[in-house]
């Protein structure tokens, strides 16, 4: 299992924060007297829950403080953000709601993609209270006071220089954060100061485009000489959906060597992650059987190739799998209710 110390995901959670936003560069608009109209303003003018969009952030005083980051699901008022940074992967939920921001949900350690907007909340921290206006305070979720400190403040960044909101986090001990969110942006800036020493995460590149996600895939030889793994990516847009990737990429290997894991006619129904058990779920087609129409070994292998595949994804060693709802069972392999199969990568090598 993938481990980062409980120190580097502190780290990378407070003093990062790791609230970036995704959005388009496009600096607040000047009305014809030269001062910018917030008097109609909107969290979502800051905080825009926009899709396929990469956006990276320069660190400086901490190595936890550079990350990319990408909204990997948006649903109405709730979006779920991926933030990578040199130590971990988190996911964070978003709510807007009755004129709040709220993070409602962080999970750590968070490797591959999954859905999980309707998730039970973990957390309750707003990140932007309206009205939009200097003097609007709230507290933290661990109590500290946040305020809207300027509507108007100008922040230069390696990417572009902004006129931005300004929300202040104060500490204890001399301690304070100041983020910047821009007009159709999101955030441009974050500063963390702890009496002489500062953090910062600045924008420096934001583009319209699809995440690419690393995946291993085991696959059967041709030449017979049992199973080989190679190292594939995907490009996965926002709202993407895994199962159709994951099918796709199981169809059809990159190498001519490799046979592919699913015939061309059957399908994926679903895959789910069982967070209760931590087991990986996957249904296919009740015509699996019928279209590879294999012996035992080639079946055998077919099986532990998507087995440890999706159990290296999901980073667990239990996957159960059935046919149209039907534990699998074949001639061969069978599976009774509540039992799975078991990921064994031992002596399998690398396609060179």
């Amino acid at each position: 299992m993938k481990k980062l110390s409980i120190l580097c995901l502190i780290i990378a959670i407070i003093f990062v924060g790791c609230n970036p936003i995704n959005g388009v560069k496009d600096d607040a608009t000047e009305d014809t007297s030269g001062s910018l109209d917030h008097s109609l303003a909107e969290i979502s003018d800051y905080f825009p829950f926009l899709g396929n969009t990469v956006i990276e952030y320069q660190g400086i005083g901490n190595e936890f403080a550079e990350q990319k980051t990408f909204f990997e699901f948006i649903d109405g008022n709730k979006a779920q953000m991926k933030v990578l940074n040199p130590g971990t992967n988190l996911i964070k939920i978003y709510e807007l709601k009755n004129g709040t921001l709220t993070e409602v949900y962080m999970e750590g350690e968070f490797y591959h993609i999954e859905n999980m907007l309707n998730a039970t909340s973990n957390k309750e921290d707003i990140i932007l209270s309206e009205p939009i206006q200097v003097g609007n305070t709230w507290k933290s979720l661990d109590g500290y006071e946040r305020e809207i400190t300027g509507l108007d403040e100008i922040i230069e960044t390696p990417y572009d220089t902004y006129t931005a909101l300004e929300i202040t986090t104060t500490f204890e001990e001399g301690r304070y954060q100041k983020e910047y969110y821009a007009k159709g942006v999101g955030l441009v800036a974050k500063i963390y100061t702890d009496n002489d020493m500062e953090v910062k995460s600045l924008i420096n590149n934001m583009t319209s485009s699809s995440i690419s996600q690393g995946i291993e895939l085991f696959y059967p030889l041709k030449n017979g000489n049992g199973l080989s793994f190679i190292e594939d990516s995907f490009l996965f847009r926002t709202n993407d959906d895994i199962k159709e990737l994951m099918e796709s990429k199981m169809k059809d290997p990159i190498d001519d060597r490799l046979i592919p894991l699913l015939p061309k006619d059957v399908s994926i129904n679903r895959i789910n992650l069982d967070r209760g058990e931590w087991v990986v779920k996957i249904d296919l087609s009740d015509n699996f059987i019928e279209e590879i129409n294999a012996g035992s070994s080639y079946e055998y292998e077919l099986v532990q190739g998507i087995v440890n595949t999706l159990g290296k994804y999901y980073d667990t060693d239990k996957v159960f799998i059935s046919l149209s709802d039907r534990p699998y069972e074949s001639g061969h392999l069978q599976l009774e209710e509540g039992e799975i199969f078991k990921v064994s990568t031992e002596d399998i090598e690398e396609l060179e």
